[in-house]
């Protein structure tokens, strides 16, 4: 099919937005109508006409599903003052505040799931306006990552925490074509929940890998990632690398920790001795990196409803830390940006109920003003300040390749 110029678009390379074992696309055209909760206040926008929601954004989300429309759309990192009392974001930071949710809503005839090779998209490599465009700008200094770093292992050393994610921001050049470069994006390195959204004013790009839940029926899912190395040329090399994450310590430790915070956040709307962990420390092999990932599952409780599960899981564990609340409190004291829609969730839910969610991770915005992407890693005790600050470096590449 004709991509044309959709609202929204999905791309699965497998077993990501739609459950295909094979590459798919979810293509959504324009939208019924939109939702956005800030302020505390939800509205929605129909047209040129406004509606005042009130203060209850994913009660009437979860309506509006059951009544057969499909949404797709996000919740900002920031929205933890609703599910992290205590934790909230400070004042004074960087950056555009963004409304906290933000989602399209879709008739069943508005949007359809096709195979990623039926979809006609440009082909790579087409000349870009912005070839020689300047490197972009990070908020934060090597010398201050460091600083960051030494002050979170502080923290650890004081027994406040024992991992906390700590991001920086990279301002871009303006993307002249978000849609193409964002297929030029999924090209460099396909992922499991690519998404582009087209909202007023702005666009949402994300390359993301990971996955924070997924609901189908009464089961829920996660797989937390945390485990980072490059990827080599040299196969020889690449499979060292591989190996090395895998049999890593560290990393091994890292991982478990999240997967452990995670057991927890789900056992508060599971049913008890339903929560299980799957796979443990698989290592997955995208085109710029390898990451570590393990699954984590339960089968939900009668009458738990989407802000329930919102609010007992959200942020998701592996871009905040642990214990999560106190991991959050160093996050807003070190980090100098807001961070919107990244390390929150990018948002598919399906007609009925059932939804997947990623982890807003390699996540950007797109507006006049310029393209804002973040990139952050876990910190541990052992963490070397060298080490994390070319892991951000690592992240970004994928974006620098086509930004």
């Amino acid at each position: 099919m004709k991509l044309g110029k959709p609202s929204s678009l999905l791309v699965d390379s497998g077993g990501g937005w739609f459950d295909s074992p094979s590459p798919s696309a979810g293509v959504f055209r324009k939208p019924a109508f939109t939702m956005s909760f800030a302020g505390g206040v939800a509205r929605l926008v129909s047209g040129s006409a406004e509606t005042r929601l009130g203060h209850d954004p994913l009660g009437f989300l979860e309506s509006r599903v059951s009544e057969g429309f499909a949404a797709v759309g996000y919740i900002s990192y920031d929205y933890l003052e609703y599910t992290a009392p205590g934790a909230v974001t400070g004042g004074g930071k960087e950056g555009r505040r963004l409304p906290l949710l933000l989602f399209h809503f879709y008739g069943e005839e508005d949007f359809r799931v096709v195979p990623w090779e039926e979809v006609e998209v440009p082909p790579p490599g087409r000349p870009r306006r912005r070839a020689k465009a300047p490197p972009p700008r990070s908020n934060v200094s090597k010398d201050a990552y460091a600083g960051k770093v030494s002050a979170v292992r502080e923290r650890i050393a004081a027994g406040d925490v024992y991992q906390v994610n700590l991001s920086r921001k990279f301002r871009f050049e303006p993307v002249d074509d978000p849609l193409f470069w964002f297929l030029d994006f999924y090209r460099t390195q396909p992922v499991p929940f690519a998404a582009f959204v087209d909202f007023p004013g702005f666009q949402l790009l994300s390359g993301s890998m990971e996955l924070f839940l997924r609901k189908r029926g009464n089961s829920v899912s996660t797989r937390p990632i945390k485990g980072t190395a490059p990827r080599d040329p040299d196969p020889g090399r690449d499979a060292e690398l591989a190996r090395g994450l895998r049999e890593s310590s560290k990393e091994r430790a890292e991982n478990l920790m999240i997967v452990d915070l995670m057991r927890n956040d789900l056992g508060r709307i599971c049913r008890y001795g339903t929560v299980e962990t799957g796979e443990l420390f698989a290592v997955k092999a995208y085109s710029t990196l390898f990451q570590m990932e393990s699954e984590v599952g339960g089968r939900l409780r009668p009458g738990v409803g989407l802000a329930e599960i919102v609010s007992s899981t959200f942020p998701p564990g592996s871009v905040t830390g642990a214990p999560k609340r106190e991991a959050l409190r160093v996050i807003d004291r070190l980090e100098p940006h807001l961070r919107g829609p990244y390390c929150g969730a990018v948002c598919l839910f399906l007609p009925g109920g059932d939804f997947a969610m990623s982890v807003a991770i390699r996540t950007g915005v797109n507006s006049p003003a310029g393209a804002d992407f973040w990139f952050g890693g876990g910190i541990v005790w052992d963490s070397e300040a060298e080490k994390e600050y070319m892991e951000t470096e690592l992240k970004a590449l994928a974006v620098s390749s086509v930004a």
